[in-house]
């Protein structure tokens, strides 16, 4: 009687401990690298259970990328959750995976932001394979069309510029606090002017919240070593890292400004009218395939994730870029003072500096691409391995992730010398011309090379030229210590 009263008290505990074991076993199966034992590219130290290097990326990524890759080569394997990460560093191993192998490294891994947002496969951003080549090749036709690359889309930028130092001048040398967001709206603008035909007001209500959530993007994605992790935390109560606050933010950007502005637009469609900007164009190319039976990935899904990926990609890039040029330059005023000079010297102060001028502004031209270099906006790619390719011996297995860090190349002391200092006469030759390096590669290369290019360096060279020739920019204490030439969020406490 006993023995069966024990029997019947152990076996509740014994059907607990097996259940344990297989959870522990399956999330172990589960979070084990599939590829241990084939040569793939070393690891910088052993990997942990479950997790493997996981916390390897907490912290400084740059850091962290950069004594990983004293330790284990110029490529290198991680192991993140169970999803193998093969991390690539230096200029030569970038071109041969990005170009030689660039057919089995073109799509994007799935990311976190598209998985939420419900854009998995879907945009410029998050689309592979056969929509990414649709996707890619029907936007670089619109964009075309609305005149990227042309004098109509240099106009455009001339003209934001003009509001821009209008709304600078109107501090009249007071503190500017808010100089990111102003450069935001002007940016951003320039963009809108092509996706929906229209420029939106600094003081504009609905726009503050576009920009608001544009600049969500970038200053409130969590922290990237918990990103692999992000889908799981999305759904544990509270918002201990942010994810839940950034992705209501991309929710936010998508219903009240892609879709809404699809919607307003639709409204007056026809479909044999020209279009009048990137919506209608797109909602036209839509029709014509519908119209002709045709197999096609163009639907409204991928219009907002393109709409979403041209304004975060118009945005963000550029006024980043703006602020870390203003922020070198704080940091060594002798090269603002030498800017202005030859702004002055070139062009004079009477009228604003345009496209033609530029080849008479070398130096200007070198300050800008030196601070593409150092301050490495973009600076890593993510790619998604198609198919087996092996590169300096080691095998790069079909689903791996590669991690692409540009500012391996930009940054190389075996390419620049002294790497970490400000330099822009590095871009000069001895008559002190412009000279372009094959090395400089701040938009990356490949298939997937950032369509905006052209319209980029536009807006660089004509915000910047504008800026300095109109102010001379100061930090508000000339005691206080000026921000670091390092964290990518003083952009949000820099006046």
């Amino acid at each position: 009687m006993i023995t069966s009263i024990l029997s019947l008290m152990v076996a509740p505990w014994s059907l607990a401990g097996t259940a344990l074991f297989l959870l522990v076993f399956w999330a172990w199966s589960k979070t084990k690298l599939k590829y241990e034992g084939f040569n793939i590219p070393p690891f910088p130290a052993p990997s942990k259970p479950f997790i493997g290097h996981m916390l390897l990326m907490k912290g400084d990524l740059m850091e962290n990328l950069a004594w990983m890759r004293k330790k284990a080569g110029d490529i290198f394997s991680l192991s993140l959750g169970g999803r193998h990460m093969i991390v690539v560093n230096g200029l030569e191993n970038i071109r041969q995976i990005l170009i030689k192998h660039g057919d089995f490294a073109a799509d994007r891994p799935v990311d976190l932001s598209s998985q939420i947002v419900g854009e998995e496969n879907h945009g410029l951003m998050s689309s592979r394979g056969a929509n990414w080549k649709e996707q890619r090749s029907t936007v670089v036709a619109i964009l075309r069309e609305f005149g990227m690359g042309k004098d109509i889309m240099t106009k455009k930028t001339e003209l934001e510029v003009q509001f821009l130092i209008e709304k600078l001048a109107s501090f009249q040398g007071k503190v500017v606090s808010d100089l990111v967001f102003i450069l935001n709206v002007a940016l951003s603008n320039i963009v809108c002017s092509v996706i929906v035909g229209d420029r939106f007001g600094y003081e504009d209500e609905y726009f503050k919240r576009v920009i608001k959530n544009v600049d969500a993007f970038v200053t409130k994605m969590p922290p990237y070593w918990i990103m692999f992790a992000a889908t799981f935390l999305q759904k544990v109560p509270g918002d201990l890292f942010g994810i839940k606050d950034w992705t209501g933010s991309l929710e936010d950007l998508n219903i009240n400004f892609c879709k809404f502005q699809i919607d307003k637009i639709k409204k007056e469609f026809d479909p044999d009218a020209e279009p009048e900007n990137f919506i209608s164009a797109y909602l036209l190319m839509m029709h014509k395939k519908t119209e002709s039976g045709n197999h096609s990935h163009l639907d409204e899904t991928n219009l907002i994730a393109n709409i979403k990926a041209l304004l975060l990609g118009g945005t963000e890039t550029s006024s980043n870029t703006i602020m870390w040029c203003v922020l070198f330059c704080l940091h060594h005023p002798e090269v603002q003072e030498k800017v202005y000079e030859e702004i002055k010297t070139q062009v004079g102060t009477g009228r604003a500096p345009n496209t033609l001028d530029m080849p008479k502004l070398p130096y200007l031209s070198a300050v800008i691409r030196e601070t593409q270099r150092l301050g490495g906006v973009a600076y890593i790619l993510m790619r998604l391995v198609t198919e087996n390719f092996q590169v300096n011996g080691h095998l790069f297995p079909k689903g791996s992730h590669l991690l692409i860090n540009l500012n391996s190349a930009l940054q190389d002391e075996a390419i620049w010398e002294n790497p970490d200092e400000f330099y822009p006469e590095r871009f000069l030759d001895a008559r002190g011309q412009l000279i372009k390096p094959s090395e400089f590669l701040p938009f990356g290369l490949g298939r997937r090379v950032c369509p905006g290019e052209a319209l980029a360096r536009v807006e660089l060279d004509l915000f910047l030229s504008s800026m300095f020739q109109r102010f001379r920019f100061e930090p508000e204490d000339p005691h206080a210590e000026l921000p670091p030439l390092k964290d990518c969020e003083l952009f949000s406490k820099l006046s």
